[in-house]
């Protein structure tokens, strides 16, 4: 599925394709190099701010649909979230082994 790029993408995509017509009508071979360079730098920008926003699409998404969960240190299980404690700075999950009983607290500082 095509997506219609971000705003930031769109401003580096901008800027290599006026680095490339600078070039094109560059007066000398100096000046032709500094903007093909700036067009180089301007498209690897482009690409690296739409990898870091699918990674971050990836990770939110990811983060909704997998529920936090832990492994029994006794029994090697599946552990069940028994608790959520939640505050501003963090979060404490208390997660309980329906096999064995045992018992895990994990904090996350937000």
């Amino acid at each position: 599925m095509l997506q219609r790029p971000s705003p930031e993408v769109v401003q580096y995509l901008d800027r290599a394709a006026d680095a490339r017509d600078r070039a094109q009508n560059a007066p000398d071979r100096v000046a032709r190099d500094h903007y093909e360079r700036m067009e180089h730098m301007s498209m690897t920008l482009a690409a690296s701010a739409a990898f870091v926003e699918r990674v971050d699409l990836f990770l939110e998404t990811v983060g909704r649909a997998l529920p936090p969960c832990d492994v029994c240190s006794t029994c090697v299980r599946l552990m069940r979230l028994s608790v959520l404690e939640t505050s501003r700075y963090r979060r404490r999950y208390s997660f309980e082994c329906g096999r064995c009983g045992d018992v895990r607290d994990r904090e996350l500082l937000l």
